[in-house]
């Protein structure tokens, strides 16, 4: 049986009938929202168990309760970032009229947009400062898993071609949005998010052949 990471847990837990205590909830938020201030500033090497502990006013029986590890810490962040993504992409497509903006590929790129636009700052120092492999694995990992869960890959797909599959399709989109997130960004997101919707729907071709299509979003 798969194990489930701590991102995963701590979700469940949250789904199973709202038990989780309004303190825990509160505990785990200032926790995350410490690691997020300290990410600014320092590489991921550099920040310590006892740092965010410090930075959150918990102590560090206490963030070892929520995530058991710094890996774990990462493991929930994913979780709530592509929880929050699926969460938008199965609201539009369940109210969806048919057309293009409806489907699951363009309401997950407009979802992220709207993630990202939140906070550039904040998603740049991720890049900079968590090594891109490692990052990576802990959002691919949610996101596939979800993706399945929520039927928006068919599951006809044999397991070992949805993972090849999903690992081409995630590493491609993941250094593209990590790449525009690290240059002068002459592009604006917006435009960003229309060449990677262009780049997954049809490949590379598509965009050699006639460049960006403007409006494809």
């Amino acid at each position: 049986m798969r194990n489930m990471s701590q991102g995963e847990k701590n979700r469940r837990s949250e789904r199973d009938g709202g038990r989780v205590d309004r303190r825990v909830r509160r505990s785990r938020r200032a926790i995350i929202e410490a690691f997020d201030r300290l990410i600014i500033d320092k590489p991921i090497d550099r920040i310590s168990v006892s740092l965010i502990a410090r930075e959150a006013d918990v102590d560090r029986k206490t963030f070892y309760q929520h995530f058991g590890s710094i890996d774990g810490l990462l493991d929930a962040i994913a979780e709530d970032v592509v929880s929050e993504l699926l969460d938008k992409v199965e609201l539009v497509t369940r109210a969806s009229s048919g057309g293009p903006a409806d489907r699951p590929l363009h309401a997950f790129f407009a979802a992220l947009t709207e993630h990202l636009g939140k906070n550039l700052l904040l998603q740049q120092r991720y890049c900079e400062h968590v090594p891109s492999e490692l990052l990576l694995e802990h959002l691919a990992r949610p996101l596939v898993r979800q993706c399945v869960e929520r039927g928006f890959v068919s599951g006809g797909i044999p397991d070992d071609e949805l993972e090849m599959l999903l690992a081409f399709g995630l590493g491609g989109l993941f250094s593209l949005y990590r790449w525009w997130l690290l240059s002068d960004r002459r592009l604006t997101i917006a435009e960003m998010t229309q060449l990677a919707c262009q780049l997954v729907e049809g490949g590379v071709p598509s965009f050699m052949e006639g460049g960006a299509r403007p409006g494809s979003l």
